[in-house]
């Protein structure tokens, strides 16, 4: 019988292996292979970047109102956007207003305006009672995107009032179509009095138009003294009333005082 010979088993092949590994033969032929880690030129790490602070409203920094803002309709109220740190580059900073009408459970966002990492002035004009506030907001580039508010405390806006109307009580007394006797030399206390209106703010200012006669006290109370001369004829009061939320401020009225020398005076119209 004839010797079979068999045609050697060649050796397995090395294993694809990536460049800074070297493969070596733990044994010749087919018994395995033996995988050596080595490191290859070029390839050594560098160092590596610090991983980013956290994004957050920086200390103090927040969004806020300035100290001489008016809330009114009519007036344009100012704030100021929240300044950022932190927060994987490139961050966006961006601001809105935020508005709630008066009876009203819902907020409405004004438009997002996009701005600097800085505490800006930014100005919003009041059309309507209600309620409002000024929202600040930085978006960073994380995956998923980080986002950080910072609001301002909430302003009530009131409904507009009005100014009634003025009447006059001097000495205590109504004075009918806003005229009163007195006599020479004496002093007339005036109370302005408004009717009909919803005004709870109003301010007073008293005015001498023409006439003998001089203030005494202050001028910008609700009641003002006065007093009239030595000399008879015609003293004019005027009171000014306004109102910083009222539709018809400011509102002013005139007392005509009838100065005489006896008590029949008392019958200013026959002057």
């Amino acid at each position: 019988m004839a010797e079979i010979i068999l045609p050697p088993i060649p050796p397995r092949p090395a294993p694809v292996v990536r460049p800074t590994m070297t493969p070596t033969l733990e044994t010749p032929g087919n018994k395995g292979v033996k995988v050596v880690m080595t490191q290859g030129p070029g390839t050594e790490p560098g160092p590596q970047p610090e991983p980013p602070e956290p994004l957050a409203v920086a200390d103090g920094k927040g969004a806020n109102w300035i100290g001489s803002n008016v809330y009114l309709i009519g007036q344009t109220v100012e704030g100021r956007t929240a300044e950022y740190e932190g927060g994987v580059e490139p961050v966006t900073y961006r601001y809105h207003f935020q508005t709630k009408a008066t009876g009203s459970d819902t907020w409405v966002d004004q438009a997002w305006t996009n701005t600097t990492n800085a505490k800006n002035p930014v100005y919003f004009e009041i059309t309507e009672a209600g309620q409002l506030k000024l929202q600040s907001q930085a978006r960073d580039s994380s995956d998923p995107v980080v986002q950080l508010n910072s609001v301002t405390g909430i302003k009530t806006i009131p409904s507009q009032t009005t100014i009634g109307a003025i009447s006059f009580l001097a000495n205590g007394v109504k004075a009918p179509d806003n005229l009163f006797s007195i006599l020479v030399g004496s002093t007339l206390n005036v109370d302005c009095i408004t009717t009909g209106g919803t005004a709870t703010d109003q301010t007073y200012l008293w005015k001498i138009r023409n006439g003998d006669a001089t203030f005494v006290g202050s001028t910008t109370n609700k009641t003002c003294s006065v007093q009239v001369g030595n000399v008879a004829g015609m003293v004019n009061l005027q009171c000014d009333v306004s109102s910083a939320n009222s539709t018809n401020a400011p509102q002013s009225s005139i007392l005509g005082v009838v100065v005489g020398e006896s008590m029949k005076v008392a019958n200013p119209q026959a002057y």
